[in-house]
């Protein structure tokens, strides 16, 4: 058959291409748009400091009580001089533009390193005035920290719990004795020296 009776070719996808012609290829396909990597969100400072009314109320009374400051994720806690503490609590507590009523947690906390190895956290709340603060006292081994149970009830368990765990005595307390072991438990199992396992004693027959 000659070039000029060939039929046309029919390529795929559709359309003609005339005998003796080369077929037109396809445009290339459009690369695939970049990724758009998302903005990096915004750095925070954990420890920007944070407006406190309770703050500036305890440094223009007690100047002298308040020994450091210092700011976590928008809470305020202070560290203040043990002899001072009952006397700042019922001012926390009593001043009317305070009202720091609730005592929502209070702990202790072992740095065995430190000649005074203890430190007591008190966790306050403002249920009216939706103000918080923290305040922090320190104790060496076997010295006592004020009991703070005739300005918050709760306190009674809370240091006794710390009591329990961590030997640290309170100055004050109605019944300080042990709330979640036994009176025959050994030690004190929050302490940085207290094995995992506990020590081979005869507390260890009552658990």
């Amino acid at each position: 058959m000659s070039e000029e009776n060939k039929p046309p070719v029919t390529p795929p996808g559709g359309g003609q291409i005339e005998a003796g012609k080369a077929a037109t290829p396809p445009p290339p396909a459009a690369a695939p748009p970049a990724p758009v990597k998302p903005a990096a969100p915004p750095k925070v400072d954990l420890k920007a400091p944070v407006d406190s009314a309770a703050l500036k109320a305890l440094q223009e009374r007690f100047p002298q009580a308040v020994l450091e400051v210092s700011f976590h994720a928008g809470e305020t806690t202070v560290l203040l001089r043990k002899e001072d503490l009952l006397e700042v609590c019922r001012f926390l507590k009593e001043e009317p533009d305070l009202g720091m009523d609730y005592l929502s947690n209070l702990c202790g906390v072992d740095f065995p390193d430190r000649e005074q190895r203890f430190e007591v956290v008190y966790h306050l709340f403002s249920v009216s005035r939706h103000l918080r603060i923290n305040l922090k006292v320190r104790a060496a081994e076997g010295e006592s920290v004020p009991s703070v149970t005739g300005v918050w009830r709760t306190a009674n368990w809370h240091e006794r719990e710390a009591f329990d765990l961590l030997g640290i005595p309170f100055e004050g307390h109605p019944d300080l004795r042990r709330i979640l072991l036994s009176d025959e438990w050994q030690g004190h199992p929050l302490r940085k020296e207290y094995p995992v396992k506990g020590y081979d004693r005869d507390h260890i027959k009552l658990r």
